[in-house]
């Protein structure tokens, strides 16, 4: 393997400065020729951080078939990665390259930390082919636990405002079976938003009725608008009828009980039975309720 050229200081600095990273690499290599190398396929692994779960094995193929008639265009980007190249930008064309038997790749290498790879492959997806909303998400939850980016940040490197990407995040907080679903594209992300406003036990529900009515997010708004008005959710069963008014009234007992001692007050049912949980949040606190229960 052999490596003339690396990345210099004036296509790094395009790459920190520019709200569109991805955009600026290709018009630096139309004007920076001599930046391209050949390396080794066999040098050469996939970014350990790519935020794509899932490619398209049918575009791969389309894209091999491409380059085999008119050849790479554009190079891929990569960096140092122990004795050989991690790539940074450019997956889908490595591996269609790959898939030809090709030796060598058309490349570009760039000196890169862990953050500033993750967010160039990450906003390079975004920009060419989106990832679906679930692959999204986790690329930002990514950025804020691996490197501890903040929601504003996120938003400032991707192109987009800050509400965009902690919407984009809540979603992770719905069922697995449901993000399932918003992966395959058979509920919208305007639907995912909404379901996460519904209750917990009847997201999945109410996902199904979605896909089997081909309901649209109008439609779904109204549904939880005649829900939070107190009728039932399409296809409820009578049990769930049943469960749905036995947890109005728990909460109405649970509104009973924090007046009556001042306090936060949960109550855990299921069956015929359950428990209820009163905080405090000092002893004194604690002597508080105790007597204020003792004395009754």
């Amino acid at each position: 393997m052999t490596v003339k050229r690396k990345l210099g200081k004036g296509l790094g600095s395009i790459i920190a400065a520019s709200p569109t990273p991805a955009a600026a690499i290709e018009h630096a290599v139309i004007n920076n020729a001599e930046l391209i190398i050949e390396i080794s396929v066999d040098d050469i692994v996939p970014n350990p951080d790519q935020p794509r779960e899932h490619f398209d094995e049918s575009k791969i193929r389309d894209l091999a078939n491409s380059i085999k008639s008119v050849g790479l265009i554009e190079p891929i980007i990569v960096r140092k990665y122990g004795n050989g190249f991690s790539i940074v930008a450019g997956e889908r064309r490595f591996r269609a390259i790959k898939s030809l038997g090709m030796e060598t790749i058309r490349s570009i290498v760039i000196e890169a930390n862990e953050e500033k790879n993750f967010t160039i492959a990450l906003i390079e997806n975004i920009q060419r082919e989106a990832l679906d909303p679930v692959e999204e998400a986790k690329a930002y939850k990514m950025l804020t636990e691996k490197f501890g980016l903040k929601h504003q940040e996120i938003a400032e490197r991707v192109g987009k405002d800050r509400a965009s990407i902690s919407n984009s995040m809540r979603i992770l907080n719905l069922d697995e079976s449901i993000l399932i679903t918003l992966s395959k594209g058979e509920i919208s992300s305007g639907h995912a938003k909404l379901l996460l406003a519904a209750p917990e036990g009847m997201r999945i529900q109410l996902c199904e009725t979605i896909i089997e009515k081909e309901l649209s997010v109008r439609a779904l708004e109204e549904i939880l608008k005649e829900m939070k008005e107190g009728k039932p959710a399409p296809g409820a069963t009578e049990n769930t009828k049943k469960q749905n008014k036995k947890n109005a009234h728990i909460k109405k007992m649970e509104e009973k009980i924090r007046l009556f001692t001042g306090t936060k007050v949960e109550i855990k049912h299921s069956g015929k039975k359950g428990k209820i949980e009163i905080s405090y949040y000092t002893l004194e606190d604690f002597d508080r309720i105790v007597e204020l229960i003792c004395s009754e």
